[in-house]
């Protein structure tokens, strides 16, 4: 399946992303941080050809949405032709912190 939807991944989301492999990796191995991997890159691919997948952050404009994907949110603005990915959230980590 082909998308006409670009996505970019910004440095900020590069280094959340590191920071859940070396996370992942230094508490259950790399074999579940490449498994998780795969996870998130199912997640951008899902996002990239259903950009409405996520739901709508309450309080900020239309077109951000945050997607939930096993442990992480991930959190993406929808523009005509991509999909900005600005940050890879932690839920957990989320309470008493604004993204």
């Amino acid at each position: 399946m082909t998308s006409r939807i670009y996505l970019v991944i910004t440095p900020r989301a590069q280094r959340d992303r590191r920071e859940i492999f070396q996370y992942t990796l230094s508490k259950w191995g790399s074999g579940q941080r490449d498994t998780y991997d795969q996870i998130l890159e199912n997640g951008f691919d899902l996002i990239r050809h259903f950009p409405d997948i996520g739901h709508p952050v309450a309080g900020r404009p239309s077109n951000i949405r945050e997607f939930h994907l096993e442990y992480h949110i991930i959190q993406y603005r929808r523009e005509p032709e991509r999909v900005v990915i600005p940050h890879l959230i932690n839920p957990r980590r989320r309470r008493g912190r604004s993204s």
